[in-house]
């Protein structure tokens, strides 16, 4: 199922954004749409100590603080998840990823600076589109935590 199609299917209101030319980079993003970079979204899979995938949306100036990620965890310690098993875990590959609609649920972290935003940016599992949705959607979709993960 795509993304699209599971939004439609938990009725959820997004837009959909063409791109021409790639966005391998938050700013990439941002200069394509001609809209601030805190609206772009990263959203990264990372591992903790059993290898279990979580799932860390952020905005698109700001960088992971792996300790705080730890901390909001419980786990002992997390790495970013190689190429190979983000696909693996979530469905997508690396720099087109959907904050939604993976293959199997993910604990998802979202970053306090992304719900400051009343709409963000990021992926939908293909290079040539962008999603527009609501942060609070992404929280409820995945019942994600709320919290400081940021350096």
């Amino acid at each position: 199922m795509s993304v699209e199609e599971y939004l439609n299917s938990v009725g959820v209101h997004y837009k959909t954004h063409n791109v021409h030319g790639p966005t391998v980079t938050a700013q990439d993003a941002a200069t394509q749409l001609h809209v601030q970079i805190q609206t772009i979204i990263k959203t990264i899979v990372f591992t903790n100590q059993n290898n279990s995938p979580i799932l860390a949306i952020l905005t698109g100036d700001k960088r992971v603080d792996k300790r705080k990620l730890s901390s909001v965890t419980d786990a002992l310690k997390v790495k970013i998840a190689s190429p190979e098993a983000t696909k693996n875990l979530t469905g997508f590959e690396v720099g087109v990823m959907p904050p939604v609609g993976h293959k199997n649920r993910v604990t998802t972290v979202i970053d306090r600076n992304v719900m400051d935003q009343d709409r963000v940016y990021g992926g939908v599992g293909v290079p040539e589109i962008l999603i527009e949705i609501k942060p609070r959607d992404i929280a409820r979709l995945t019942n994600a935590k709320i919290a400081d993960i940021c350096e």
